[in-house]
């Protein structure tokens, strides 16, 4: 079935309006709200600055308007408009699958965005207000919103003359199977056939057009070698901005206790990873945003020395990973192995600049070898269930202080 597709752009004051007046809808399968405070005001930031931003996808149904795609962009930029926030703690939240995360018990902090049981047609069903200063009336008496502050105020032409773009499908067709047809592929497509970036592909955008910040992120000498020597977990590359990430909040207080703080989901981290990229490129981070603070890279490597101490530590690992227990094809079997070769190694010669004691490897190396084979024994003797949750956040703040200790008894 064919269908004809319009595209243009309305005022923000314009979709308000839409909302307000039952013009445009979700569909009932649309998830709820799920957006925190700090990302409203990264949209109106963006918005003021005049950034791109993704157009709304809406579609013709059954004599209305339904949105297809951008229900967190409209319900912010109305919730911005209105002044106020849902307290998500007010509101019964979405039910979740279960899933394998080996998430740590010991934080508090979890940066997921959690869905909550809301969304914009809270502020409009079976309402007898019709105009957004009524609305903000309510809900300023309610106890279950809160005031939602901006940094730079917001008045009535920045919404009058600020336009977010759309595309509006129109099913060429009145048959309702046919119809129903349609929206099915149609919702395939747009959830299902769209390649997303991977979640490294979207850090290296932040960082692709400047050669230096490449070479950095990720692990490149000038002359293009891998500073880790191409050595894999698991038959896997290595993140490098992993380790950069951690090592780098582990640098300002030395103090591997508060290293990740706000992340005990281990799906949660790949987050503090890209908020370390924005950081270091000077964007804004997603959470925690100061994580960071008191942390720089020109004090860390002064003098344009970056390269040479990624050299050094190419060098050392070409010249010492024959007896680190990898397997022909240059792998680990375990992040366990991994992290107590490498954060040390890393930190030593990258972060300070040294590097390690000729004439003392092989005790550092049989230290190395002693705490990996000591989480191997304890699992294997069932007094911890180590191997089967290596990335929990205690297990792995474990392998960041001992492997450090270690190599700075042996740095020179």
């Amino acid at each position: 079935m064919k269908s004809r597709i319009y595209y243009g752009e309305y005022s923000l004051k314009h979709w308000i309006n839409l909302m307000l007046m039952g013009n445009i809808s979700l569909p009932e399968y649309q998830r709820s709200f799920v957006w925190e405070e700090s990302d409203v005001r990264r949209l109106i930031k963006s918005l003021q600055e005049g950034q791109f931003i993704q157009p709304v996808t809406i579609a013709r149904k059954d004599s209305s308007n339904i949105i297809l795609d951008g229900q967190q962009r409209l319900t912010s930029i109305l919730l911005a408009y209105l002044g106020y926030m849902p307290k998500k703690g007010e509101f019964q939240k979405v039910e979740t699958m279960a899933d394998d995360d080996d998430s740590a018990v010991d934080e508090n902090l979890i940066t997921d965005n959690k869905p909550i049981e809301w969304t914009f047609k809270e502020l409009i069903k079976g309402n007898s207000v019709q105009n957004s200063d009524d609305i903000k009336d309510e809900l300023e008496k309610n106890d279950k919103y809160q005031e939602l502050k901006n940094d730079n105020p917001l008045d009535e032409y920045f919404f009058e003359n600020t336009y977010l773009g759309f595309s509006y499908i129109i099913p060429e067709s009145d048959d309702q199977s046919e119809t129903q047809k349609f929206f099915s592929t149609l919702f395939r497509n747009m959830n299902y056939l769209g390649m997303k970036l991977s979640p490294i592909e979207s850090r290296r955008s932040l960082y692709y057009m400047d050669n230096d910040k490449t070479r950095f992120f990720e692990g490149k000498t000038e002359d293009g070698e891998n500073v880790l020597d191409n050595i894999k977990i698991n038959d896997k590359s290595i993140d490098f901005v992993r380790y950069l990430s951690i090592l780098s909040q582990y640098s300002i207080h030395e103090n591997h206790s508060i290293v990740l703080k706000g992340y005990s989901s281990y799906k949660s981290r790949e987050g503090y990873y890209a908020d370390y990229v924005s950081y270091i490129v000077g964007l804004e981070q997603e959470n925690n945003n100061t994580k960071f603070d008191g942390f720089d890279l020109n004090k860390i490597f002064p003098d344009n020395c970056l390269n040479d101490r990624f050299k050094s530590l190419y060098n050392f690992i070409v010249e010492n990973k024959k007896n680190w227990g990898l397997s022909e094809k240059n792998s680990w079997d375990s992040i366990i192995d991994a992290d107590y070769w490498l954060f040390g190694l890393i930190y030593i010669i990258i972060f300070e600049g040294k590097n390690i004691s000729a004439d003392k490897l092989d005790g550092l190396q049989e230290k190395i070898k002693g705490c990996i084979k000591a989480k191997r024994d304890d699992s294997l003797n069932n007094k911890n269930s180590y191997s089967k949750s290596p990335n929990r956040l205690g297990n792995l703040r474990e392998r960041l202080g001992e492997s450090i200790d270690i190599y700075k008894k042996y740095a020179v």
